[in-house]
């Protein structure tokens, strides 16, 4: 479903790039395709007329519209033509871009201007962003004028590039051209010596949606990750889509009478990009893999069709994703407009009703669940010279509330069929700390992916031997132990909750401590914000009257909104919803991945877990590939698989407080072979399908 309040113009969506965008972007965004002289049809988009020249035009055409992203990759770009038509190639290359950001003046718009590799001279080859820009060719000048036309609007972005892919024209791109030809057994010639980076389109879309997600701004070089000639390029999708080789020729881009100059070695390197987007680029021959398996699925007639690619088919499928519906976008909207909006009625109606749900006397809403584990430790009383023990499989926050206090963290290795706390390693490891007389003032059981860990058998050792349980359910609010959903706290102190988006149910950020003991509620209440209190009970004299208060701790500002309460009141209404289309996902992994070389998830049968996360272990000695490698290839057909956690006591902080390789073998050797599938309620039967069929073809 568009997503209303947002709306994506593109210009020239009647060419290659445009076109592809269009489809990529239709079900994220409403799309205006304006084109100038090949008018286009493409389903689920509205495309209208319109030379960018024309700056009255664009601005009404802008101020009717009125969108929050803007990709301009209309331009003149046979670069023998910009070379004998400059006055032309100025007006499209350039002066638009002014007439752009004079028609969206005072919007709150990103602009996205799509460059070119041919700004730099080609000479040296591998140019990074710093590199001297010194096109050979007035196209390259005329580009990167205009590059410099859309950096002088704050926050626009320039991406570099050199793309191939399926052109709605009749026009084909250079990949299509190579295709065309070895198809009717024609010989072409191709250049040996001209050198790019060269990035399939659809690639590039998934590099645009992340950067417009992470706001990114400036001038990047995006395109493959290594290069090749372009005869090279042509031999290899010859090989890739099965033709005869010797039908492409290598020959000199010397030999050829081009009026404009033309630099060789066009080569990008994109590390800027890669490190700013925490995101992994493709190679060339992915990028040509992708091109092929979209050639497979009838990508090029369904775009010369007007049908364009699909999101469901096309785009990249995250590890976990919120579901946010207009029911929550209301709740939100109504408190929007009442006269509280922080720390109001709605918080205490949330916390009220999550408690209830769970079965708990007492809940504590705040900003996130590190800072509900932060002073859920502090009401213990955790301080200087104490100790919190916790699994090394989890988020740091989970050991570094320790830290936070002044306590000492330490860890307890896991249990290699559930991945949570394992009670034979706890049972030995408190039996020797007591006889060392350095028992643990906390242990911090972490619920992993959702599935509670042994809780009965915790809270009896924590009687034996005197510690205070907190339940880190970040993964498992909705979840069940002993048929008792887990945030109940029958056996614990108190249970934390985390509202972050992939969790099951989602306040933006946020989250809760849940206690039966009415002493932790109070510190925890008055913990949330700033140690204060307006309790007379608490009180160390008469109150002065009702605008009255006292600090009686040290707390921190850890509130949580009235507006992040009402869309985690919204959510909660579908919270066993949610789990339930979660169990159906993961019973259909079951079932088809039982035959792969993959260690599926165990349940416990006293637990009904929340699936938070979907992980399986890879069998490394069946399949011949690494995880890292397993993890790049699925990354690469649009599957975002994640990892889920590199042990916490392998992270520098704690190598340098004494931890070590080594010293929790069991979640070590865990880590070296999970790797977390997308799973989330709002993920379809057919997306489902396209991770079980990628994590096929890369394991076989």
């Amino acid at each position: 479903m568009v997503n209303n309040n947002y709306k994506m113009l593109i210009t020239g969506v009647s060419g290659l790039l445009g076109n592809n965008l269009a489809g990529y972007f239709k079900d994220k965004y409403e799309i205006l395709g304006l084109y100038y002289r090949h008018p286009v049809a493409i389903k689920g988009i509205v495309t209208e007329k319109c030379d960018i020249s024309d700056d009255s035009l664009l601005r009404k055409i802008t101020k009717d519209f009125r969108p929050s992203v803007i990709i301009h990759c209309a331009s003149l770009t046979n670069i023998d033509q910009c070379e004998t038509d400059m006055s032309l190639t100025r007006k499209v290359n350039v002066l638009s871009n002014r007439n752009i950001i004079d028609a969206i003046s005072g919007m709150d718009a990103k602009l996205i201007y799509i460059s070119t590799d041919a700004v730099y001279d080609g000479i040296k080859g591998n140019f990074s962003e710093n590199d001297t820009v010194n096109p050979l060719n007035y196209y390259g000048l005329s580009k990167y004028e205009g590059e410099q036309e859309v950096l002088k609007r704050e926050n626009s972005l320039v991406l570099r590039t050199n793309i191939f892919g399926w052109n709605i024209q009749n026009k084909l791109s250079l990949g299509e051209w190579i295709l065309e030809e070895l198809k009717a057994g024609r010989k072409i010639n191709c250049f040996k010596d001209a050198y790019f980076s060269t990035i399939y389109t659809l690639e590039l879309a998934r590099v645009i949606d992340i950067a417009v997600k992470n706001n990114l701004s400036g001038i990047y070089n995006c395109g493959a990750t290594n290069s090749c000639s372009k005869y090279e390029f042509a031999c290899k999708i010859a090989s890739c889509f099965g033709f005869d080789k010797t039908f492409i020729a290598p020959v000199s881009i010397d030999d050829f009478g081009f009026k404009a100059k033309r630099g060789k070695k066009l080569t990008l390197n994109v590390n800027k990009l890669q490190k700013k987007l925490d995101y992994k680029l493709p190679t060339v021959e992915q990028s040509i893999e992708s091109f092929y398996k979209d050639y497979k699925c009838g990508l090029p007639d369904m775009i010369k069709k007007g049908q364009s690619a699909s999101r469901e088919e096309f785009n990249f499928i995250p590890y976990g994703r919120h579901w946010i519906d207009e029911n929550d976008i209301q709740a939100v909207a109504i408190v929007l407009r009442s006269d509280k909006i922080t720390q109001g009625p709605v918080v205490e109606k949330y916390e009220h009703s999550v408690a209830e749900y769970c079965g708990a006397k007492y809940a504590v809403a705040v900003n996130s669940a590190t800072s509900a584990l932060h002073i859920a430790c502090l009401a213990i009383g955790l301080g200087k010279e104490d100790i919190l023990w916790t699994s090394p499989n989890t988020f740091v926050a989970s050991a570094n509330c320790a830290l936070y206090c002044g306590a000492n963290p330490d860890f307890v290795d896991i249990d290699k069929i559930t991945y949570n706390i394992s009670i034979n390693a706890l049972e030995a490891k408190l039996d020797e700390a007591e006889k060392k007389g350095c028992l643990p003032k906390i242990i911090i059981p972490v619920h992993f992916a959702g599935q509670s860990c042994e809780m009965e058998q915790i809270y009896k050792l924590s009687k034996k031997y005197n510690f205070t349980i907190i339940e880190d359910a970040c993964h498992a609010i909705g979840g069940s132990y002993n048929n008792i959903k887990i945030g109940s706290c029958n056996f614990s102190d108190m249970a934390v909750f985390s509202f972050h988006p992939v969790k099951t149910i989602t306040t933006g950020e946020g989250g809760m401590v849940l206690t039966n003991r009415s002493d932790l509620y109070d510190k925890l209440i008055c913990l949330r914000t700033h140690g204060i209190t307006r309790n007379s009970h608490l009180m160390t004299d008469k109150s002065h009257g009702p605008w009255y208060y006292q600090q009686i701790d040290l707390g921190m500002n850890y509130r949580i909104t009235d507006i992040q309460a009402a869309m985690g009141l919204s959510q909660l209404r579908r919270i066993d919803m949610f789990v339930s289309r979660r169990h159906e996902l993961a019973q259909r992994y079951n079932e088809a991945l039982s035959d792969l070389p993959l260690i599926l998830p165990w349940q416990h049968p006293d637990a009904y877990s929340s699936f938070h996360l979907y992980v399986v272990r890879l069998k490394l000695d069946k399949i011949n590939k690494t995880r890292g490698e397993v993890f790049e290839k699925l990354h690469h057909k649009g599957i975002g698989v994640n990892v889920h956690y590199i042990p916490v006591h392998t992270q520098p902080f704690y190598t340098r407080l004494g931890f070590f390789k080594g010293q929790f073998p069991e979640a070590e050797k865990y880590y070296e072979e999970a790797i977390t599938l997308p799973l989330f309620p709002s993920m379809t039967d057919k997306e489902q399908d396209r991770v079980i069929q990628a994590l096929e073809e890369v394991l076989s």
